[in-house]
């Protein structure tokens, strides 16, 4: 796989059924049977951005028996930068009793066909200034041995193709979002009012229930800047309390969640 092509073809994608189709064909050619991307720097969504070409069955199973909560690769994800294997994290758990969920998550890719599994984290700061990560999988069904080998040749092409990828697939995104939201007819009061994005963060994090040090930590900020902002936004939404400014910058569509 020429590495300087396939840059070249991510880079080119306008659109995510674009991008998901080349790098379909890339995965493949390095012998992935698929892969799966998931936004995971936007936790106060209830759906996270995914992108993927993994059996839809297996993503309903793994959203359905809600593996996230015990995958342990979604918490390695959170404290590293490097690449690993399901093997650097998985263990063997033969415990009498009832199977754990790390155990039933394995049952379940091994029903599904896959042997090995690559992880590559992504954290990185977005055009506003937010921190973001994201996690990418690609799934291996061949002999681990084979995927062994491909890991000692191919890993620094693959992290490199993934940081790649990642950028592109978000930026496609929040286009996509930008231009949802200019085909939106906005109210009289949404029209008359100009809020940051700063301000719409707070926002949007008051509205799932975080208070003003949790904000504060999310978004890197002080607990008084944080205080700014809902005064601003209290002050442009004329509500008489955060809990009214979260409200109306609901009803008139500055803020979703």
């Amino acid at each position: 796989m020429n590495v300087s092509l396939a840059l070249s073809d991510i880079e080119a994608c306008t659109t995510l059924q674009e991008l998901r189709e080349t790098m379909r064909r890339i995965s493949e050619n390095y012998g992935f049977a698929s892969f799966n991307f998931i936004d995971v720097g936007t936790p106060h969504v209830r759906e996270p951005f995914y992108l993927g070409t993994c059996n839809e069955l297996f993503v309903d199973t793994y959203a359905g028996n809600e593996f996230v909560k015990v995958d342990p690769c979604v918490s390695k994800v959170r404290r590293t930068n490097l690449p690993f294997v399901w093997a650097d994290v998985m263990t063997n758990d033969h415990r009498r009793g009832p199977k754990s969920g790390t155990r039933r998550l394995m049952d379940a890719a091994t029903d599904f066909g896959f042997s090995e599994g690559l992880v590559i984290p992504c954290h990185f700061r977005d055009a506003l200034g937010r921190n973001r990560s994201a996690s990418s999988v690609f799934y291996w069904s061949d002999p681990v041995q084979r995927f062994q080998f491909l890991l000692r040749e191919h890993r620094r092409d693959l992290h490199l193709l993934m940081i790649y990828f990642v950028q592109t697939c978000l930026e496609i995104r929040d286009r996509e979002i930008q231009r949802q939201n200019n085909d939106k007819r906005p109210t009289p009061l949404a029209q008359s009012i100009e809020l940051t994005d700063r301000e719409r963060d707070v926002l949007a994090w008051a509205a799932q229930g975080k208070t003003t040090a949790e904000i504060a930590s999310i978004l890197g900020l002080s607990g008084d800047t944080v205080d700014v902002h809902f005064r601003n936004n209290i002050r442009k939404l004329q509500a008489s309390n955060r809990t009214q400014a979260v409200a109306k910058a609901l009803v008139h569509g500055l803020i979703d969640i």
